[in-house]
């Protein structure tokens, strides 16, 4: 039976992922053509199992965990999952308790839980059985972004990489239909390494147009 590790990072510390700016809600390679670019910060792109910078000083004992009461507005969750059947109904009820605990507003919920679902089943076409996806459910400044890595290398071959990339945008239609619809974007990039494979994300919110933050990289739209 396949283990499934859930792992959660304080937005608001000194560690944390630069803040995003891209859209809002609760619950998408290479650079694309010109006008298809999308953003998307370095971290999500990185390895899907560093979510924060390690200290370079070990602190023995260990400072105690954020003791704060859950905020609808800041919280970074993954998972990761092996690529199976019933990873997306994992992924889609595990996110609708941390969107619970969040206590996220009732009106987000279905979309959130919409994106993951639809996200989780994109990374698990793309990921050969007995390997992993990683799912990155993460709430910043009125933005809500659903990220899924899986591991297919990209291609290096001109042809290939095309049809390959048609492919994710054929596999994501639910995915963009829904981020439009809530005046979001999705998008899909090469992982940075050390994480190998493809990122994919959506982003729903207010902010989706605003300025890119530090350290972001260019995607293909969906």
């Amino acid at each position: 039976m396949s283990a499934t590790s859930v792992a959660a990072v304080d937005p608001a510390s000194p560690a944390a992922p630069p803040a995003l700016h891209a859209p809002a809600a609760r619950r998408a390679g290479q650079p694309g053509p010109a006008g298809g670019r999308s953003t998307l910060p370095a971290y999500a792109l990185g390895s899907p199992y560093v979510l924060q910078v390690a200290s370079r000083i070990t602190q023995c004992p260990p400072p105690p965990p954020d003791l704060r009461e859950p905020a609808a507005s800041h919280f970074v969750y993954g998972l990761t999952l092996p690529s199976a059947t019933a990873t997306p109904l994992i992924a889609h009820e595990t996110a609708d308790a941390v969107l619970d605990v969040h206590e996220v507003e009732d009106e987000l919920i279905e979309p959130a839980l919409g994106l993951v679902h639809e996200l989780a089943v994109h990374a698990c076409r793309f990921t050969a059985a007995g390997e992993m996806i990683h799912l990155v459910l993460r709430r910043f400044d009125g933005v809500l972004q659903v990220v899924v890595h899986d591991t297919h290398t990209p291609h290096l071959n001109s042809r290939l990489a095309g049809q390959c990339a048609e492919r994710r945008r054929v596999s994501l239609t639910a995915v963009r239909e829904l981020a439009e619809r809530l005046g979001g974007e999705c998008g899909f990039a090469a992982a940075h390494p050390p994480a190998t494979g493809m990122c994919t994300w959506a982003s729903i919110g207010h902010d989706l147009a605003g300025a890119a933050g530090p350290g972001v990289a260019e995607g293909e739209a969906a």
